[in-house]
């Protein structure tokens, strides 16, 4: 989904860009942003940060901001191994974001039987150090599998957040631990943020293609229950080994849940786009559906 920048906030844009589907690293780069709907240039070939891991970030201004519109340009030309390449990204500078109100236990309080499988795991580290636990039985998980979650020595008694998982040598990289891991017990508790994040992409799909923009939805909460069944179902699909499984049939449940309260939910929603809601401003998509209108 395209960027999205509150009115008359700071915010910075953030990119990275990638070849052959790793992230690269530009030794420099520059960014030039149009207003929409035509070629007036408002930042013209700026420097933007990059950073250690090759995150490109350029700062934008409250005034930078100051007009809610769609479809922003950024054009953005990096360079890499001595070469210039470009990247095209468009933004828009909205009243109001339509917001994540989901977390990883509201997941498991819904399927409690998430708990038994992947979210909580329990191992005994081969070595590590104050920034790492390494455990070659943790290979049989993808990359990236318990980035976001968390790590519970239970030597130390001491929790971090785990910033990094690498699968082909089974190391985890945490936030500094007290005293460096040896062979230390743990516990590792899983985030499900990037399913709960591709399933708040799904809800947004879902209303662009009924003819809502997602920011012009004021109160994120009207969509809790959707986007917690399409969160469900996300999990469940990545927990499938074949069809007609336990897991396949639950991520085909709750998908079907989400459609069936997504056709029939009311969420206040701002026809005029001025940030606010005014007299009969709201809408069901259980209309829109019907009758294919937005």
């Amino acid at each position: 989904m395209k960027s999205q920048f509150l009115k008359n906030k700071a915010e910075s844009l953030e990119t990275y860009v990638f070849e052959n589907n790793q992230k690269l690293i530009p030794t420099s780069a520059l960014i030039t942003i149009y207003k929409p709907g035509g070629e007036l240039e408002f930042i013209s070939e700026t420097a933007m940060n990059i950073g250690s891991d090759g995150l490109l970030s350029y700062d934008l201004t409250a005034i930078n901001n100051e007009v809610a519109t769609a479809d922003y340009r950024a054009i953005i030309s990096y360079v890499y191994s001595g070469k210039t390449y470009y990247l095209t990204l468009f933004y828009d500078v909205v009243n109001s974001k339509l917001l994540n109100v989901i977390t990883d236990r509201d997941l498991v309080a819904e399927l409690p039987q998430l708990k038994d499988s992947g979210w909580m795991v329990h191992g005994t580290a081969k070595s590590g150090s104050l920034t790492t636990i390494i455990d070659s039985e943790l290979k049989i998980y993808e990359d990236d599998y318990f980035t976001g979650g968390l790590a519970y020595s239970i030597d130390k008694d001491e929790t971090r957040v785990v910033t990094d998982f690498v699968s082909d040598t089974g190391t985890l990289s945490v936030e500094d631990f007290g005293s460096a891991i040896t062979t230390d017990k743990y516990v590792l508790t899983r985030s499900f943020t990037r399913e709960i994040q591709r399933a708040f992409e799904k809800v947004e799909e879902r209303l662009i293609r009924v003819g809502k923009r997602p920011e012009l939805v004021l109160d994120s909460y009207d969509l809790r229950e959707v986007h917690l069944y399409y969160s469900v179902a996300e999990v469940c699909k990545g927990l499938v080994i074949e069809s007609g499984s336990l897991w396949w049939e639950m991520w085909k449940d709750y998908e079907s849940k989400a459609e069936v309260v997504f056709s029939a939910i009311n969420f206040k929603y701002d026809t005029s786009g001025d940030g606010y809601i005014t007299g009969g401003e709201s809408s069901s998509t259980l209309s829109v559906l019907k009758t294919g209108r937005a």
